[in-house]
């Protein structure tokens, strides 16, 4: 019975994601919080299911971590896709993604065939970052949301992230806070990548005397205590 029971899950979150795992993936990278993907779906799928795939899909995609950042983020990224041919066949294609290039312009294509293997195997050992530690203060002059902004632009939003010690999140508006709650449903999140978004609620936060915690950004290897 218990194996029925698995099967019968995993077949109907196989299906679940056929039917509209494409569409929450889109619209949690168009910044949609949980409940508002949940509104938008026409596939009949409960809340719990969109927040799993939701958050599957944060972690592959490095916008939320499970350990400090390091120099593993420079590594190429693993992906799959979902590919159909004219007679509605599908296959799944791994891809090889270069976070590197997301902030650089791109060189001309080696069009040489390459196997996912032997791109592996090309990429340099990459060296550990020896962190500069470094501790914002508003004696600085400036206010949190403008030096990390000034920080997010040297390095690169996919190069910088934010920990994750909340305190309440009373002083955040419906939206910001709806957010953040739809990501910790389950498991609290640990790090968070800096966009635009994060930085607007860490700054309010702060502001508000409930953010302690630290910003990395990794191409400066600057650790910022705040």
């Amino acid at each position: 019975m218990e194996q029925d029971q698995i099967f019968k899950t995993a077949l109907s979150n196989f299906a679940t994601d056929i039917a509209c795992g494409g569409a929450i993936r889109h619209l949690t990278d168009s910044g949609y919080t949980l409940d508002q993907i949940v509104d938008r779906l026409d596939y009949p799928t409960s809340r719990a299911k969109v927040q799993k795939i939701m958050m599957e899909y944060l972690y592959e995609s490095r916008v939320i971590l499970r350990e400090e950042p390091s120099e593993a983020l420079f590594l190429a990224s693993k992906a799959y896709v979902q590919e159909q041919d004219a007679y509605g066949r599908r296959s799944i294609r791994k891809i090889c993604g270069d976070l590197n290039s997301q902030s650089e312009l791109t060189s001309v294509p080696n069009l040489t065939p390459v196997t996912y293997c032997e791109q592996e195997q090309r990429m340099p050992q990459l060296q550990q970052i020896l962190w500069k530690e470094i501790c914002y203060t508003p004696k600085q002059g400036q206010k949190l949301t403008v030096v990390l902004h000034r920080k997010c632009e040297e390095n690169g939003e996919r190069f910088s992230y934010i920990s994750c010690q909340f305190g309440s999140l009373q002083c955040l508006n419906n939206r910001q806070r709806s957010y953040w709650e739809g990501l910790c449903a389950d498991v609290p999140v640990r790090y968070h990548r800096l966009d635009q978004r994060m930085r607007e609620i860490i700054s309010k936060l702060y502001e508000a005397g409930e953010y302690h915690g630290t910003a990395y950004f990794l191409k400066s290897g600057e650790k910022m205590e705040i």
